[in-house]
């Protein structure tokens, strides 16, 4: 237990689907009939989950009828984690650190500094996406109760910091909202789209959280508006297993100066736990969503002067 880090890969490696992960499906449903506001922040991984024809107005009307009270996407707040991590990089590295290693994974991050503590200050101290979005919904909307909807059983462990408690209220994973449309009968194929598609504010960048190798990237490209002369080298982990042994090269002084980007989960967060699809599907199904983005980088959010509000919150 001690070296547990909430990935949740034994829940999907298990032959017998003997470990399960805690839910808070009841909680959150007796949060809405008892009249809370409950919005819901959808992760960037959530396009094709839910099936190749239902589009982002379509599971937005859906969770309406589920009874949240509105939809947000949280690829608003990946592109507020790119921002602040590329400015955090050009100010820190190598300056005043060897590497950085991306924050947007608990997986990765807890493990990084429980294996490695005496490198624990060279991972990103940036807020992650989840609790981005979080802090710019409560700080419009004091009373809310947020939802992360999600891949991933790392967030539940993240959810539950004292540091962040007070910002989500409750994680859900795919796999268990799917349960609860299932429960209400909902019917994708008749179901009408909703026409205030709440899911559409995201960049091409701040979708690409979803997969791996995507959070670099947005960083990078991030980081090339503050310093275009500045060249990043970057790798990426995939899996735990292979962020293990980046670390171990890092800590040797191999990656220096590098951008090191951890993902718990091998392809990502589209391979997460909680998600309903095959990996390959869902990264194709990203990617399509990505393209479609109205912005590309994450210089270009409408978002970024909020950056302000959710950090004088920490």
């Amino acid at each position: 237990y001690n070296k547990c880090v909430s990935c949740g890969m034994c829940l999907v490696n298990c032959p017998f689907g003997a470990i399960a992960d805690k839910s808070q499906i009841f909680q959150m449903i007796r949060a809405i009939q008892a009249g809370e506001r409950v919005y819901a922040a959808v992760a960037p991984a959530f396009v094709g989950q839910f099936g190749p024809k239902v589009t982002p107005g379509k599971l937005r009307a859906a969770m309406k009828q589920l009874g949240f009270a509105d939809i947000i996407e949280v690829a608003i707040g990946a592109d507020l984690c790119a921002a602040q991590e590329a400015e955090d990089f050009v100010r820190e590295v190598p300056e005043e650190l060897p590497f950085m290693g991306t924050s947007c994974c608990p997986a990765w991050s807890v493990m990084a500094k429980k294996l490695h503590p005496d490198h624990a200050h060279c991972i990103s101290m940036a807020l992650t996406p989840m609790v981005i979005t979080a802090r710019m919904v409560k700080k419009d909307h004091p009373d809310a109760r947020i939802c992360f909807i999600g891949p991933c059983a790392a967030k539940k462990l993240e959810a539950n910091r004292k540091s962040v408690r007070s910002d989500v209220d409750y994680v859900l994973t795919f796999e268990e909202l799917q349960g609860m449309f299932d429960a209400k009968n909902i019917d994708f194929t008749t179901l009408e789209a909703d026409p205030e598609d709440g899911l559409n504010e995201g960049t091409s960048m701040g979708r690409g959280f979803a997969v791996g190798g995507g959070v670099a990237a947005a960083v990078v490209e991030a980081i090339k508006h503050i310093d275009p002369t500045r060249e990043v080298q970057i790798e990426y982990g995939d899996g735990l297993r292979e962020c293990k042994k980046m670390l171990m090269m890092a800590k040797a002084g191999k990656r220096n100066g590098y951008l090191l980007e951890g993902m718990g989960c091998p392809g990502g967060c589209v391979a997460g736990a909680g998600t309903l699809r095959p990996v390959k599907e869902s990264t194709a199904s990203v990617e399509r969503f990505k393209n479609a983005a109205s912005s590309m980088s994450t210089t270009e959010s409408p978002y970024l002067d909020r950056l302000k509000d959710v950090e004088e919150k920490c």
